[in-house]
């Protein structure tokens, strides 16, 4: 007599041996952390928006908080380091290039070029470790929340006047900023925290805040102070991010509230910079041409890449060399405000490449990530931050390493769309 099996009727990804089809799932949360380890990323994430320019110490806070969470990490190598996403190598390839960029670009200013090396290495090992551990839910979610209560201390105490403490240049510029930190800096981060607090209040099932309409209060203090800046990069970056929400929703219902949602605080935001003198005339400039000098920055930045496309003329030698090419601001180093032009400057194509394949990895799962529990924020904040960089070169800015983390730590749990489950059919087995 024949013995028969159990065996799907169409493609499946395994069967049990008492005959049950079954999907192998890949595990959706990390394993356990180490309290310390934990707490090392939400103090680091929380330092992000207290730059201290005018600092004793010569080592920047968020350094030195990043410097401890990394340390932490050692008590559990094994997990914080546990997997190899793929953008990390591509970023590993453009730091190799980093230092053949160097070299022949002539070795200038090496202790600029090492400083600059230490940094990416820092921020890199701190995607690696921050990849690895976002990948639970929970602790996801609790880093983005401190951030979002990290922007919102910072917009308190901006706009309860500890402000630059150079008079001269707060009266010269009109621009406010805590203890003098850079304007664009801060309304980049500013704008970020507005982006976590609306995506963990709006663009999840499971709300935060109960009723949501908390979460207003926190968002007005926070635009006031980003408006104060008078960064109008940020200002663009925050308008993107929060019309990205408008092109998801579960239900027609949730993608409508998600559009009044978006188009309430645009709007919102845009009455407030109006409002403020310093913010109007800094639009009106743009009409005249001025872009606070980037419109001299890129013409000569893109001339410093045509001449050397391959290679570039290496880490910090670009900067300086952009400053020679701009006589009239008599300056002795300029930074190129783009981050394509900075590395197409300082590394060439070869450099840029890699860079920015990685990058577009982790935006790429960020995309990924909005069909799965963080919806579309991870890349809300992804594509403000790609918006920040087009006026702004941020390729050191801890909060752009870790965003792009995140993008591809929720963009790897999000399984692709399951097929119709597959029928049992009984097959004859001699």
């Amino acid at each position: 007599m024949r013995n028969l099996r159990l065996a799907p009727a169409g493609p499946a990804r395994g069967v049990t041996t008492s005959g049950a089809v079954w999907a192998p799932n890949d595990d959706a949360r990390a394993e356990a952390f180490h309290p310390l380890v934990r707490w090392g990323l939400y103090l680091f994430v929380f330092s992000l928006p207290f730059e201290w320019p005018q600092r004793s110490i010569p080592v920047e806070v968020t350094t030195l908080t990043g410097g401890l969470f990394l340390l932490a990490t050692l008590i559990q190598p094994q997990r914080c380091f546990a997997r190899l996403p793929t953008a990390l190598w591509w970023f590993c390839a453009t730091l190799a290039v980093f230092w053949v960029s160097f070299a022949v670009g002539g070795a200038a200013y090496p202790r600029d070029a090492l400083k600059a090396f230490v940094l990416r290495l820092e921020n890199l090992l701190a995607f690696w470790a921050a990849y690895n551990l976002m990948r639970d839910d929970r602790i996801a979610t609790r880093t983005w929340l401190i951030f979002g209560v990290a922007c919102v201390a910072l917009a308190s105490f901006t706009l309860a006047g500890a402000v630059n403490l150079d008079e001269d240049w707060v009266k010269k510029s009109g621009r406010v900023t805590l203890v003098g930190q850079n304007a664009n800096h801060a309304g980049l981060i500013l704008a970020s925290g507005a982006l976590a607090l609306v995506g963990l209040t709006y663009g999840r099932d499971r709300k935060l805040l109960r009723p949501r309409l908390l979460v207003w209060p926190l968002l007005a203090l926070i635009g006031i102070a980003l408006v104060k800046t008078g960064s109008r990069g940020s200002f663009l970056s925050l308008t993107v991010g929060l019309w990205t929400f408008t092109a998801v929703g579960r239900t027609i219902l949730v993608r409508v509230r998600n559009t009044a949602v978006a188009v309430f605080a645009v709007a919102l935001l845009a009455w407030a910079a109006w409002q403020l003198p310093l913010m109007r005339e800094r639009f009106q400039q743009i009409e005249q041409g001025n872009l606070a000098g980037r419109e001299r920055i890129f013409p000569a930045a893109w001339g410093l890449f045509l001449e050397r496309p391959l290679l570039g003329w290496g880490p910090a030698q670009n900067k300086y060399e952009l400053a020679r090419r701009l006589p009239e601001e008599f300056r002795t180093w300029r930074d190129t405000h783009n981050l394509v032009l900075e590395l197409l400057t300082s590394l060439g194509i070869i450099g840029a490449l890699p860079f920015l394949l990685g990058t577009g990895l982790c935006v790429w799962g960020a995309w990924k990530a909005r069909r799965g529990n963080h919806g579309i924020l991870p890349f809300a904040m992804a594509v403000a931050l790609l918006m920040g960089n087009m006026s702004g070169n941020y390729i050191g800015l801890k909060l752009f390493w870790l965003v792009l983390a995140w993008g591809a730590a929720a963009g790897s749990l999000v399984a692709p769309p399951r097929a119709t489950p597959a029928r049992l059919r009984l097959i004859p087995q001699c």
